[in-house]
């Protein structure tokens, strides 16, 4: 789908697919919502549907955005017009006192009630967010519905269950005191058409917001797709791209130090550790740790692994490129482990967490430098599935990249557990209870290295990992930061 944008920049895109490839929520905040303000949102949510190759729902999900928008908008305005009316809007006397006459005095000082709801700090937001359950769309307010307010959405979202298309409610006129009272109905309708069901729409409160969430399932093709193709790639990974530089190194270290040094110059390297593992693996040691992995096939079986004379292995140039990758890993490598070390009553073993964090973009790794022939392998396979060529895109966008490194660790015969971690490390919160310590210290150091650069705000940090590691500002996350790069 081509996507022509009048209000998004290309860093507002950038930040967008960033977003949809981390897992991390995009929060836009507004107070009075401008004409220009709407539009942006409405291109934010295209865009982020594309990339989640949902542009089917763009149409009927715009629509639905807008009036949740405007209903936000208008129950903030409303606040501000009880509060300068002097009226308690949780009475019910002085609630139906100050609808008599909000609607015409709205539309004649809309501009002035704008302006109080701001000064008053009433504010929208939108929140998206892709996940392992599908994608997320939340509106919220500040202003906490009243039970009157409660009552009426009730009614509407009964009323919807006796229809079936939104063109059969808009004669209706279900009461005045704020509007015909269409919105809601039309919206589940407008969700029931592109398959979605009643409970994809809920209205909640906090002790704070006012929340309208829809939750849209994934589509299951295109993830099944998506998996043969990982599938595909992995199988055709039958050898590990390496830097001669670092054979160079490893015959150097063999030849003048001990298996310490040797063991501690493999794992600051993700391809030399795979090398390692790979090998433990396929000789039935499954190991998740460089130590037990050098242990188990003894110094004589490891040092042939590193000659330039193994056929396994494929020299590759340092691009700047693959630097960045190798050094992404080696960074978020370090950060786990100096994390997981500090987590009182921390009970996994802190290589397992290093080496576990070395390896968790493995495949996104070896996409970066995969030969013309497994990316044509690829491609084949997803031409066969899909003749648009959107699949092949997200492949290479590494769209669900996690499933592919989850793969590859399956393939290598490294530990369920060890390929688990790797599976959760975008999606801690869903990770299995018994991970969930180790899988936040590497979600956190993976989302440092973005953060640090300013790609990623500390709103969209996953809320359950830092509590769990007791961050709860921004102040204790840069001081943290400080801390690591000490």
């Amino acid at each position: 789908m081509e996507f022509a944008s009048k209000f998004l920049s290309e860093q507002d895109k950038e930040k967008i697919s960033l977003a949809v490839q981390l897992h991390t929520p995009l929060e836009i905040m507004t107070y009075t919502l401008p004409r220009e303000k709407e539009r942006y949102v409405q291109e934010v949510l295209t865009y982020f549907l594309i990339l989640c190759h949902q542009e089917h729902m763009t149409d009927n999900l715009v629509f639905c955005l807008s009036e949740l928008l405007t209903n936000s908008k208008k129950a903030n305005t409303k606040r501000a017009y009880f509060k300068e009316q002097n009226l308690d809007i949780n009475n019910e006397m002085d609630y139906h006192q100050g609808m008599v006459t909000f609607k015409e005095d709205m539309l004649s000082k809309l501009a002035h009630y704008l302006e109080l709801q701001k000064q008053q700090g009433l504010y929208i937001k939108l929140i998206l967010q892709l996940n392992d359950e599908g994608i997320k769309i939340e509106i919220r307010n500040n202003s906490l519905l009243t039970k009157f307010e409660k009552k009426r959405i009730i009614e509407k979202l009964r009323i919807a269950q006796k229809y079936e298309e939104p063109h059969q409610v808009v004669s209706l006129m279900v009461d005045q005191t704020e509007g015909a009272g269409l919105g809601i109905i039309i919206i589940v309708l407008m969700l029931r058409k592109i398959g979605l069901s009643r409970d994809s729409y809920k209205v909640f409160t906090n002790e704070t917001e006012t929340i309208t969430q829809m939750l849209l399932p994934l589509n299951k093709i295109i993830e099944s797709n998506l998996d043969s193709l990982y599938e595909e790639f992995v199988s055709n990974i039958n050898e590990i791209p390496v830097f001669e530089e670092s054979l160079n190194s490893i015959a150097d270290i063999a030849t003048h130090s001990d298996d310490n040094e040797l063991i501690n110059f493999i794992a600051g390297d993700v391809s030399l550790a795979s090398i390692l593992l790979k090998e433990a693996g396929a000789k039935g040691h499954s190991c998740s740790k460089i130590t037990s992995a050098f242990e188990a096939l003894g110094r004589e079986a490891v040092l042939p692994l590193f000659s330039k004379e193994n056929q396994s292995l494929r020299f590759i140039k340092k691009s700047e490129d693959a630097k960045n990758f190798w050094q992404h890993e080696n960074n978020v490598a370090f950060y786990a482990y100096n994390i997981a070390r500090n987590i009182p009553d921390f009970k996994f073993d802190l290589e397992e967490v290093y080496v576990s964090a070395l390896f968790h973009d493995i495949e996104c790794l070896l996409l970066e430098v995969a030969t013309d022939e497994q990316k044509a392998a690829v491609q084949k396979l997803a031409s066969s599935l899909d003749e648009s060529g959107t699949l092949y895109k997200l492949f290479l966008a590494n769209f669900g990249h996690s499933r592919g490194c989850y793969k590859l660790a399956q393939k290598w015969g490294l530990p369920e557990q060890f390929a688990q971690i790797i599976l959760y490390h975008n999606n801690p919160s869903y990770a299995p209870e018994d991970l969930k310590p180790v899988v936040f210290a590497v979600y956190l150091a993976d989302i440092l290295q973005y953060y640090e650069q300013g790609k990623v705000e500390f709103y969209q940090l996953n809320k359950d990992a830092l509590d769990f590691l007791q961050i709860h500002t921004k102040g204790q996350l840069d001081f943290l930061i400080k801390q690591l790069k000490r």
